[in-house]
């Protein structure tokens, strides 16, 4: 005999199909080995003890049988419903395939929603979610001094940036670097232009960075007349080949040569994707003295266990310690603390919100549009799904059926979609402004991916789940003997879609709305000047080759005479700072014979134009009193001033400013006269304010690093912009072949350029409209088109007790308009509570614009009639006859 227990062999043995309990089959068993023994020669009480004796632990051996019947009834089960499943999938491609304008109506209904709700994740995901490619980026910060005149980014003092970090104990390290500029990179092939920042070595500390090759700068790199810098992977593939002998080679920067030490990893994209090369600027040459100008952007890392509550705390009581020490400087300054990633996106947040709401409601319309297909589609089933119940299925098997039906359009729609997502998000790139931050990190990756697809899977669940439930619980026996699918009782589900269906549509239509208002007053803003036919040509010059203010003068002026030589070109002229694309140049100045309201003696700072001659004529800037720059206004010439409107009425009031006197360094001059008053101008954008401004003649500055200038040509209407761009190169490479341009471009384009977030904004949510207006028209199409069919019989009553067409048709128009009022009543109280959000993105109008509610429900209503027109006349063809016969 087996040294195996027989209750062992027993359990084995036992078969899941058995109908006896276990505990009369096992006593059976060890009656039959009992009876064994007494053949043997035992007796019956002996025989019985040592069978039971043999079968070891009863109740073991019970459970273990048990547990081997229900794992073949589960496996059995299994089984089954796998097999039942394959021929829910194996039906629904049938069906699909049978009735193809239903799932390619559904397919394409979703995958509209879900490739422009994927889209914007993606750029939400790209912009907003995913963390900064450096180091532990979550204790990144930047730091900017608050201005008393309520500027939180205000750019940071070289004096206040040494009391830092030489205070602050709540970050490990602190760099400061300057704004991102061009420069002329020279000695390989044409003149170009490359975009540097200079910082202090600390700032690559600070985002923790590590070189691809070579070394990164140090303050021991600093004394002497070397010059070192990295460069981004970028500049190093597309420039230079992808070389690995670049290092400790030389490039000329404005004249100047330049020792790359590294290239940065392809991921070290700071402050942003434009930047190629960063340059050692050390901080030996900063002075704690130095505290009027403003020009410093700190980077700094929290030390462990230290919080942002923690840091700005901190820097909130070293800037009260500054303002008391320094009070001409200091005095009501603060300081903001921001983390970094926050800090970056926050001026695009107001953008990527408005373009995620108005995915989110364009899916939410299209799931509307879907469930009130796949509800169509049920209802003209339920004579088929009434059969199934009357075989035997049940409520589950029939849902089960219909949501598998379902799930396989929702792949479809999911892989339909990811292509929609792919070229929207191609175009939506394309259509980003250029300075949308972290726009290189956009892509469409396997996270969005996924998302998209779950979206698609819970979308047709949600639309279908509801009349599946429904038809699984239909009276079988009136469905039956039913000559039609009535479909009464999902009135209500189909209503409550069309009215979800018209209040995204609402809600979207008025964003698009306000945008469009808010554009077209933008487009009737009075410049104070005329922008149209003007070409805007930007550049520097390398102060190793132009030292001062002498040499800048001499070469703009025989610039400005070869522009104006040019056929065609009327007038032309110079500027430091270009129209909607002017330099961040303020200077605070005295007044003479009036007392500043600080302890400096000065007031604040102001923007400051440096002109050449014929600048207010080129522009049409009206003259409003005094006289304007002539060649009178040169170096060695008694220095003048002319300021516009809004400084005059700021500082003088009513009194005349012409003939005042005001000083850049203090009460102390030197002086220069105000000459003049001019009109003001929307210099920074069309959305701007016209600034205070003053203007001194570009021919007496005094400053040398105020070495760039913008060339302003008045070209005709029919001008050739190609060919003048090429004339005004050559012309460049006559006076100087080292130089390049920096930027060539029509003014209306650059102003265009500052509105690229409004303009991006307003297309997308306008398409979104437009396709969620489509959609739910189609939707209260096939809403009252199956009211109709439902409504045949009573309809046919109806007119055959008399009622005329008019009648009819004016029943059927009155149900669609009541949904259509409906969905706008909802709709309009959803778009009263969220609009607020296009406050960022809109212009001298009202995120509850009466005149924008007002018209959009009007369309709507116009639309949803027009939608319910068709039935409506099919409805008065009926012939009454044939619907009371039938």
């Amino acid at each position: 005999m087996s040294s195996e227990p027989i209750w062992r062999r027993y359990a084995r043995l036992l078969r899941p199909d058995a109908r006896a309990d276990i505990d009369d089959e096992l006593e059976f068993h060890i009656g039959e080995r009992a009876r064994e023994l007494v053949a043997g020669g035992l007796d019956r009480e002996a025989a019985s003890a040592r069978a039971r004796a043999e079968f070891g632990n009863v109740a073991r051996a019970r459970e273990e049988c048990r547990t081997i019947r229900e794992e073949d009834v589960t496996r059995t089960t299994r089984a089954r419903r796998l097999a039942d499943l394959g021929q829910d999938i194996r039906y629904a491609i049938r069906s699909a395939v049978r009735h193809p304008a239903h799932a390619v109506l559904v397919t394409v209904t979703l995958a509209l929603g879900l490739g422009a709700t994927t889209a914007i994740l993606s750029v939400v995901n790209g912009v907003l979610l995913r963390p900064l490619p450096y180091a532990a980026p979550g204790r990144l910060a930047r730091i900017h001094e608050w201005s008393p005149q309520g500027d939180d980014h205000n750019p940071v003092s070289v004096g206040n940036y040494l009391d830092w970090k030489a205070r602050a104990t709540s970050f490990a390290v602190m760099g400061a670097h300057y704004h991102a500029y061009p420069v002329t990179f020279t000695g390989s092939g044409d003149p170009s232009r490359l975009v540097v920042v200079d910082a202090t070595p600390s700032v690559l500390a600070v985002l923790g960075a590590n070189p691809r090759i070579g070394r990164l700068f140090t303050e021991q790199d600093a004394p002497g007349d070397q010059r070192v810098l990295v460069i981004s992977d970028a500049l190093w593939r597309g420039r230079f080949g992808a070389d690995s002998a670049i290092l400790s080679r030389r490039l000329v920067l404005d004249g100047q040569p330049w020792t790359i030490l590294g290239v940065m990893p392809p991921e070290f994209t700071y402050p942003d994707a434009t930047v190629t090369m960063w340059r050692l600027q050390s901080e030996s040459v900063f002075t704690r003295e130095n505290r009027r100008s403003h020009n410093l952007q700190v980077v700094a890392r929290l030390r462990d266990g230290a919080t942002f509550t923690q840091a700005k705390a901190e820097m909130d009581v070293i800037a009260t310690a500054l303002g008391l020490e320094y009070p001409q400087f200091m005095a009501d300054w603060r300081v903001n603390v921001a983390p970094m990633h926050a800090d970056i996106v926050a001026p695009v947040r107001p953008l990527i919100v408005v373009l995620l709401a108005g995915a989110a409601l364009l899916l939410v319309v299209a799931c509307g549009n879907a469930g009130n297909l796949l509800l169509t589609r049920a209802l003209a089933r339920s004579r088929e799904i009434a059969v199934r119940g009357a075989l035997g299925a049940g409520g589950f098997r029939l849902v089960r059926q219909l949501l598998v039906e379902s799930l396989l359009l929702a792949l479809m729609a999911a892989a339909a979609g990811a292509g929609v997502a792919a070229v929207a998000l191609r175009a939506l790139v394309a259509l980003a402004p250029a300075d949308l931050p972290r726009l290189d990190q956009v892509r469409l990756d396997p996270i969005v991916l996924a998302w998209s697809v779950l979206i698609a899977a819970l979308s047709t669940i949600v639309v279908g789940l509801a009349p599946a439930i429904r038809l699984a619980r239909v009276d079988l026996q009136s469905t039956l003997r039913a000559a039609h699918s009535r479909g009464e009782r999902h009135g209500r589900l189909r209503s409550a879609l069309v009215i979800m269906e018209v209040a995204a549509s609402l809600v979207m239509l008025i964003g698009a709305g306000l945008l469009a208002r808010s554009f077209d007053r933008l487009r009737r803003v009075d410049y104070g000047f005329e922008p149209r036919g003007l070409l805007a040509v930007s550049l520097s010059l390398p102060r190793s080759r132009y030292p001062d203010a002498p040499a800048q003068f001499e070469f703009y002026r025989r610039l400005q005479e070869r522009l104006g030589s040019f056929p065609g070109v009327r007038v032309a002229t110079g500027t430091s700072d270009a129209p909607a694309n002017p330099t961040p140049m303020t200077f605070s100045f005295a007044i003479q014979g009036r007392e500043a309201p600080n302890p400096s003696g000065r007031f604040d700072p102001v923007p400051l134009h440096a002109v050449m001659p014929g600048y207010f004529a080129t522009l049409g800037v009206p003259l409003i009193r005094g006289r304007l720059f002539d060649t009178r206004d040169r170096t060695g010439a008694a220095p003048v001033a002319i300021v516009n409107q809004a400084l005059a009425r700021l500082f003088w009031g009513a009194d005349d400013p012409v003939g005042g006197r005001i000083a850049f360094s203090g009460p102390d001059g030197p002086w220069l006269e105000v000459v003049g008053v001019v009109g003001d101008t929307r210099i920074a954008g069309a959305d701007a304010e016209p600034p205070p401004v003053i203007y001194v003649p570009y021919l007496q500055k005094t400053w040398p690093w105020l070495n760039w200038q913008t060339a302003l040509l008045r070209l005709p209407p029919d001008a050739d912009l190609a060919a003048t761009a090429v004339s005004i190169r050559r012309v460049l490479t006559e006076l100087d072949p080292d130089l390049a341009i920096s930027r060539l471009a029509p003014v209306e384009a650059l102003y265009a350029e500052g509105q690229a977030r409004r303009r991006l904004a307003a297309v997308l949510l306008g398409g979104f409209a437009g396709a969620a207006l489509l959609l739910g028209v189609i939707g209260l199409y096939g809403v009252m088109s199956t009211v109709v069919a439902e409504r045949q019989q009573e309809i046919g009553v109806r007119m055959a007790l008399g009622a005329g067409r008019a009648v009819v048709l004016g029943m059927v128009l009155a149900q669609a308009a009541g949904l259509v009022l409906a969905g706008v009543a909802v709709g309009a109280l959803v778009a009263a509570a969220s609009t607020k959000v296009l406050t960022a993105l809109l212009y001298e109008t009202s995120p509850l614009d009466p005149l924008t509610f007002g018209a959009v429900a009007l369309l709507l209503v116009l639309a949803g009639l027009g939608a319910a027109l068709i039935p409506a006349r099919r409805a008065t063809a009926i012939d009454p006859v044939s619907a009371i016969r039938e």
